[in-house]
């Protein structure tokens, strides 16, 4: 499926967009509007250790989440067969995304700047998208070692009373 992508003019609205899922089905952001919080979580791929860690961890609070009504979300430029076989490897319960055409990374300014122009390698990055699609929270983390702090992802949420 080739993405589709629409740029609001408001930037604190969140660059709407639907990706084949790792299941082949479509998720849509537009389809979450007046449903709970989106967690979207830009990742480099299933070949990051970093990023597998860090996926690892997301899952293993998946309920906390949940209780949130918080839907998570993992954005790569990975194929979504690439995408099924992670989902599979690390028992997650949450949707990945293929953004393979790196349409939705440059959207919402997480592609890797320091890699070469043709590279789709996107940052680091956490968007906290509320129920009216705004952008209520954003963390792109230009060290690929670093990641936003689960602690710190719990405290917007609960700032902003997600659901």
């Amino acid at each position: 499926m080739q993405s589709t992508l629409s740029i609001p003019a408001d930037p604190s609205r969140a660059p709407d967009f639907a990706l084949s899922d790792h299941t082949g089905g479509t998720f849509r952001l537009a389809d979450r509007r007046d449903v709970g919080t989106t967690l979207l979580v830009f990742f480099r791929g299933h070949w990051c250790p970093y990023c597998r860690r860090y996926l690892g961890k997301l899952q293993a609070n998946l309920l906390r989440f949940q209780e949130r009504n918080v839907l998570l979300v993992g954005v790569s430029p990975e194929p979504p067969s690439t995408s099924a076989a992670l989902v599979k490897e690390l028992n997650l319960e949450f949707p990945l995304v293929a953004d393979v055409d790196g349409r939705v990374i440059d959207a919402y300014g997480t592609r890797n700047g320091f890699s070469s122009v043709r590279s789709l390698l996107p940052h680091p990055a956490v968007f906290v998208v509320d129920a009216d699609l705004n952008v209520r929270f954003k963390s792109i983390d230009k060290n690929y070692k670093k990641r936003t702090t689960l602690r710190t992802i719990f405290q917007v949420l609960d700032e902003l009373g997600a659901d």
